[in-house]
Order: structure tokens, then C-alpha cells, then sequence
């Protein structure tokens, strides 16, 4: 969390919550949760969780701690907070092989596939259903991340969260 720790102030101060894995006194992990917008900077988005709902993001394993089931443990611990406090859903986003296998494990499903990149200034994306994903939850992630289906090309947006 080094590298982002001046990030940490502004997040906490919008709401943001973060969530840390620790071994004895050692930080090994951390995520965060936010029920509130939240900005995707991989696919340039802000995410917008209902009332009932919150989105997970950034889940860091630290480099010695890698392969050894931190990123697992967060994404159990955070989904079994939600539950806890009434999260009727989570969204989270998965860009990472290790994550393609703990996300399904963890009862998340996939909704929509980005594909996104970035020339010249300027952003394209692709947003694509998952033929398998119920047609509400397709719905609800459309209004969640203001997005239809299709291709895109904006000029590119970077901003931190």
C-alpha cells in the first residue's frame, strides 16, 4: 500500500472502505469497498452501486505474500462483511488470470466482458453480455456502470481513486 498510500486520505474521506489481510502484525493483503461511485480506470468508467449494493476494487496481495491464497481470503472476507451487513449486491471487476478462478468460487458471476485500450489519446471499448447472465442482472450492471452494449471510442480520461 506504500506506493498508493497518499491515495488512502482522499478514499477514506469519500466513504471508501478498505479491508486488510494481516500475518501477526504484517500487512499481506488489502481491498476496498465502496458504496458510493467509484472509478474504473482500466476501462475508464465510474461505477454508480445502487442503494443496496457495493463495489469491490483494488485487491493488492503484497509481491512475498503472492500465490498463497491472500487474494482468495480477501475477496471470502469482503463478501462475508457484505452479507453481514445487508450488501443485497457486490460488483467487482476481474482482469487476472488467479482472479478468474477465486471470483467464480466466491459466488460472483460473470455479466458483462470489457475489452478496452488506449492510443493516441484517445479510449475504445468494447461491452459485451454474457450470453449466460440473467437478463436482470445484465440490467442492473448496465445502470450500474452507465453502459450499453457495443463499441466506443472517447478520448481517454485517466484519473486516480
Amino acid at each position: 500500500m506504500a506506493q498508493e498510500a497518499h491515495l488512502v486520505p482522499g478514499r477514506l474521506a469519500k466513504g471508501s472502505r478498505c479491508f486488510g489481510a494481516w500475518l501477526g502484525h504484517e500487512l499481506v493483503g488489502y481491498g476496498w469497498w465502496s458504496a458510493k461511485p467509484e472509478w474504473i480506470g482500466e476501462v475508464e468508467l465510474e461505477i454508480a452501486p445502487a442503494a443496496d449494493e457495493a463495489y469491490i476494487w483494488n485487491c493488492v496481495t503484497l509481491a512475498p505474500h503472492r500465490m498463497k491464497g491472500v487474494f482468495r481470503s480477501v475477496i471470502i472476507a469482503l463478501v462475508a462483511q457484505a452479507r453481514d451487513e445487508g450488501v443485497a449486491r457486490l460488483w467487482i471487476a476481474s482482469g487476472g488470470d488467479i482472479a478468474q478462478n477465486t471470483i467464480p468460487n466466491a459466488g460472483f458471476l460473470p455479466v458483462l466482458r470489457f475489452e478496452s485500450g488506449s492510443r493516441f489519446g484517445f479510449r475504445w471499448r468494447k461491452v459485451t453480455p454474457v450470453a449466460t447472465a440473467d437478463p436482470r442482472l445484465t440490467a442492473a450492471a448496465d445502470r450500474a456502470m452507465a453502459v450499453k452494449p457495443g463499441w466506443s471510442l472517447h478520448r481517454a480520461r485517466p484519473r486516480s481513486h
